[in-house]
């Protein structure tokens, strides 16, 4: 028993920096203080969490029918379509479990001495980068409509938006500004934005 129980905690500790690499636990200073803690909008996470348990179901179903499809021999060409039926909601079980990840992965922090943001790494699909900013650092704030018509819609029901994070501020063009070298944080409540306005400009 003991020995199960000493493989269970060297296992446990070998997941510690892969769970770091996924999902980043913030360091922060001594008497350091989280003033605003900012994820994606909930919509995000309710839409992924409904298609994953939608998903699910239909893949009970389709192995069930799969294994009532051996068990009574069904032609070739039903179990073929069974077995599509079973990939498909497959792929989507890991498509919704992947966007229920990025929800939690996606994080903006402001504390009394610094601003984190927590953001999926662009080169490593799974993985999470968390970056460290002095206060004061941003100097542009700026939103924008998704350029995604689904999580739109959304937007435009709940007045969310795209916010762009920028340390250079715009870079003035004949036709208008432009923002210089943005972060894009999707989906942002309003409430939310009004309180990180406050914290990064106040």
């Amino acid at each position: 028993m003991g020995r199960i129980r000493d493989a269970a905690r060297r296992l446990a500790q070998l997941a510690v920096p892969l769970r770091q690499g996924v999902l980043p636990q913030l360091r922060l200073l001594r008497e350091e203080k989280v003033q605003l803690e900012i994820y994606m909008a909930p919509y995000r996470w309710k839409v992924a969490r409904q298609t994953a348990v939608f998903f699910a179901v239909w893949l009970l179903t389709a192995l069930l029918l799969a294994a009532l499809g051996w068990a009574l021999r069904w032609s070739s060409q039903i179990r073929v379509g069974v077995a599509f039926l079973t990939f498909l909601a497959l792929a989507g079980v890991f498509e919704s479990l992947w966007y229920l990840l990025l929800y939690k992965q996606w994080r903006f922090i402001v504390t009394d001495k610094r601003i984190i943001i927590v953001t999926p790494d662009p080169k490593r699909r799974g993985f999470a980068d968390a970056i460290y900013l002095k206060r004061g650092k941003i100097q542009v704030v700026d939103t924008n409509w998704s350029h995604n018509p689904w999580w739109g819609l959304f937007q435009a029901a709940t007045g969310a938006r795209d916010v762009v994070l920028s340390l250079a501020g715009y870079e003035f063009k004949p036709e208008g500004a432009e923002i210089k070298g943005g972060l894009l944080f999707p989906d942002v409540m309003p409430d939310d934005i009004g309180r990180l306005e406050e914290l990064v400009f106040g």
